[in-house]
Order: C-alpha cells, then sequence, then structure tokens
C-alpha cells in the first residue's frame, strides 16, 4: 500500500530534501507533496487527497479545514516531545528511515480498515522451542536467523519468551517496541500490518525483530489468538522467506498449536544431560498421545540439536523418536552477540529442513 503524505513547512531547504528522498528510496511505500504557505495547503487540501498531513510546529494550521480522514502530525524542532497542543509531534531531524517508520505508525493508528488474511502460510516458520530451561533455545533460534540472513534470506526473528530479549542479539534503529504491536493487536483499532512495519528494526545483519516489550507484563498479556494473528500478519509485511520462532518452557497449548498448526519445522533445543533427556523423552510421550487423539502429525516436523553439550556431563540419546539435525558445544564466557556469532558459523544451521 503506497500512503499519501503532505508536509507543510516554511523551510523549503527542508521540505525540498525530504522530498527527493522520499522519491528515491520510498517511491513505491509513500506519494509526498510539501506546502510552504498554509494558504496555498488549504486551497489545494480537498482535492490532494491525503492519508497524512505533517505541519510544522511554527504553523498555525486550523485542523478544523482537513477532512475528518486525514491522520495529522506535528513536526517539531526538538526530540522527545510526545505531542503538541492534543497533536502527536514528530522531530523532524532524523534519519529518514526512523521518519518514515513514525509516519507509518501515525497513520496505523486510523487505518484500521485494511484487513488480514487468514488463510494459510505462505511463509516458512521454523519454531525453536524445548521443555529444558536453560539449554540455549534463545541463542540456537537467533543464530539460526543470523545465519540464514548472512545467507541472503529475508528473515524475522520472533522472540515469543515471556522474559526473553531480542536486545540481547539484535540492534536496529527506531523508537518502537513489541508493546507497541501488542497494543495494536489488543485495541483492534489500529491497522496491524502497518504497525509491525512501522515497528521492527533491522540489525545490520539484515534479520528483522521487534525491539524488547518496555514492560514485561505486556507478554504476559499476549493472548494465543493474538500470536496467531501476528504471524499471519509478519507473513503479509515484509516479503518474508522464513520467520524464526523462539518459544521455549512448560509445554502449552501455544506451543502444541504453533506447532501442529503453524511450524513447518520444528527444532527441539537439549543440552543432552540426563534431565535434558529425560525432559526430552516425556515431551515426545506426550507430542505422541496428542497425534492420536487429534489425528495431526507433529513428529515428523521435529529435529533434535543438542546445544551446550558438554563432554563432561552431556550423552548422546542411543535411540532418538526424531531425527537428529547435530550438536552445538558449549562456549564458555561468552554470550549475547558474540555467542550467536560464534554458533551462527557452524554449518549445522544449514541442516534444518
Amino acid at each position: 500500500m503506497k500512503i499519501k503524505v503532505i508536509i507543510v513547512d516554511q523551510d523549503t531547504n527542508y521540505t525540498s530534501h525530504m522530498l527527493q528522498v522520499f522519491q528515491t528510496r520510498y517511491a513505491d511505500k509513500v506519494e509526498m507533496r510539501v506546502f510552504s504557505d498554509v494558504n496555498s495547503f488549504y486551497a489545494n487540501i480537498r482535492e490532494a487527497y491525503a492519508d497524512l498531513v505533517l505541519y510544522s510546529s511554527n504553523l498555525q494550521l486550523d485542523t478544523a479545514e482537513l477532512p475528518e480522514s486525514v491522520v495529522i502530525g506535528c513536526l517539531c524542532e526538538q526530540s522527545g516531545i510526545e505531542e503538541i497542543g492534543g497533536v502527536s509531534a514528530i522531530c523532524k531531524y532524523q534519519k529518514v528511515d526512523i521518519l518514515y517508520k513514525l509516519m507509518l505508525g501515525l497513520f496505523a493508528e486510523k487505518a484500521s480498515d485494511m484487513k488480514l488474511k487468514t488463510s494459510g502460510n505462505l511463509v516458512h516458520v521454523t519454531l525453536f522451542t524445548s521443555v529444558q530451561g536453560g539449554c540455549g533455545t534463545s541463542a540456537a533460534a537467533a543464530a539460526y536467523a543470523l545465519r540464514m540472513a548472512k545467507e541472503g534470506k529475508k528473515i524475522f526473528y520472533l522472540n515469543l519468551q515471556k522474559f526473553g530479549s531480542s536486545n540481547l542479539y539484535f540492534t536496529g534503529e527506531g523508537t518502537m517496541s513489541f508493546s507497541d504491536v501488542i497494543y495494536a493487536l489488543k485495541s483492534r483499532k489500529s491497522n496491524l500490518l502497518i504497525k509491525i512495519e512501522s515497528t521492527l528494526k533491522t540489525d545490520p545483519s539484515g534479520v528483522d525483530f521487534f525491539s524488547d516489550c518496555r514492560n514485561a507484563f505486556d507478554m504476559i498479556e499476549l493472548k494465543d489468538d493474538e500470536i496467531v494473528s501476528l504471524i499471519q500478519a509478519i507473513g503479509q509485511v515484509g516479503e518474508y522467506e522464513e520467520i524464526v520462532v523462539d518459544l521455549s518452557g512448560d509445554l502449552t497449548e501455544r506451543q502444541l498449536k504453533l506447532m501442529q498448526d503453524y511450524a513447518d519445522s520444528v527444532i527441539y533445543i537439549c543440552d543432552g544431560t540426563m534431565t535434558g533427556i529425560r525432559k526430552f523423552e516425556k515431551f515426545c510421550e506426550t507430542i505422541r498421545v496428542i497425534e492420536e487423539r487429534k489425528e495431526v502429525q507433529i513428529m515428523n516436523k521435529i529435529q533434535l540439536l543438542y546445544n551446550r553439550y558438554s563432554s563432561k556431563n552431556s550423552m548422546q540419546m542411543e535411540k532418538l523418536p526424531v531425527s537428529l539435525l547435530g550438536g552445538i558445544h558449549r562456549f564458555e564466557n561468552v554470550s549475547g552477540r558474540p555467542l550467536i556469532d560464534q554458533i551462527a558459523k557452524m554449518d549445522i544451521l544449514r541442516q534444518v529442513r
């Protein structure tokens, strides 16, 4: 979708620069017009249909002259200002890609009439999961996303851990967080597709992700049906080839639904300790019962990946109920991005089917 934006600002150097940059970088996403004179803007606004009008805080704009359907924002010269006179504010002096996302964020609040497709997955979904704590599920998932992105695939990393952190592994520019997307999911007033595009960040490696929630409680409030809508929406936003979902912990209805209905591949993480192996065995027993009762297939999606494998405390299972992907040894005294940089170099990640 291409949104129509009008900028009203007497600074012609600024408006000319904005017009040139947006025509060069976002021609397929934004149709922009600029006005330096308020009266000229009033005379043209009815014919020059706009989705979003951004006006300089130095101008007195009579918003009553604007169509009700138009979203209004104020361009200010200082950062950190959220509103001016009840109108959402945007600092005008920022990188263009951040300005673009802030524009989308404003527009998304009123563009609730765009519908989400709900028919099937067009994007490959790989779920990294485990019922064993402390075995490095998130690190393995993030490393896999990093490896695939470096190989040229368009990847979205979705951390659904209640207390997980995408920021441990990835960095990107932008001011919004996963909390903004969760709010859009719950309010149903914003357009989810546009909200996702305005909120996502892009790591230098090419991995797209959401920054951590401003408050961890937001993740706890996220419902199962909202996660389904979220995955469907992400698949429609960025022409992704793969969504890497990171979700572990107790075996819940949420995990089962993702494995059964949405995941094309399931990577189970185990550290090879006696405790880890026993939990994996119980996990498989549970999945078999579910398969029989619901007449579904899950086990054939699962690959086992040993992670944080130690020659002292770990062992391999003799008889595996699923295919073995391989093993990742324990990396001592390294965590966060340096850790997944090391894991991403391992060729076993290319064997995920």
